[in-house]
């Protein structure tokens, strides 16, 4: 069976605190939101009596999360340059359609970083200005698509399982890192509290 049409219908985004306060729900003005982009980077490689050159992978490129919001939004501008602990989670759920069954699916994204980019953008008479937003210093991602965890990532515990396998465990045995697996912080298809 081949795989089916999923399309993005809908997105919310809590910023700070955790999703189980509603009153830092965005739904009503989150107009854009970009998860982090993973991309291996690589260097060409080009060996002395070989006629072509080749490319080796050296590491994955820095995450970053980018979203929009229409108009003004205190809670989420005074969000930059914190450390407090609470200030630095983000939280984005979305609904995915499955186009073939018309099922509903709950997409939930945990981002633990630094709101890095405050923009509010320019205002013009007659349009709706709006302020664009970017997460950096990403240091904890977690993706789960119906309670199926597509990517986790701790930066902590060097873990970085993609589908379910632990793509970082080898590199934690051989250098005797301690690392263990950390546990997702999403249960069930709901982001929990994040840890303090």
């Amino acid at each position: 069976m081949p795989n089916t049409l999923l399309t993005m219908e809908k997105a919310n985004l809590f910023c700070g605190k955790t999703a189980a306060d509603e009153s830092n729900s965005n739904h009503l003005i989150l107009a854009e939101m970009k998860l982090p982009m993973l991309d291996e980077q690589y260097v060409d490689h080009r060996a002395g009596g070989a006629p072509l050159a080749i490319e080796v992978d050296t590491i994955i490129a820095r995450l970053e999360a980018t979203f929009v919001l229409a108009g003004w939004t205190p809670q989420v501008a005074e969000l930059f340059y914190s450390w407090g602990p609470n200030d630095n989670w983000f939280t984005a759920y979305g609904l995915v359609r499955d186009r073939a069954s018309g099922d509903a699916l709950q997409a939930v994204a945990l981002l633990k970083g630094r709101l890095g980019r405050a923009d509010p953008v320019n205002w013009r008479n007659g349009e709706l200005q709006h302020w664009n937003y970017s997460i950096r210093s990403i240091v904890h991602y977690e993706l789960v698509l119906a309670d199926e965890g597509v990517y986790f990532w701790d930066f902590y515990s060097n873990t970085f399982i993609v589908g379910g396998i632990d793509r970082n465990a080898q590199t934690n045995a051989a250098l005797v890192t301690g690392a263990t697996n950390a546990a997702p912080i999403i249960i069930s298809g709901v982001a929990a509290a994040p840890p303090a």
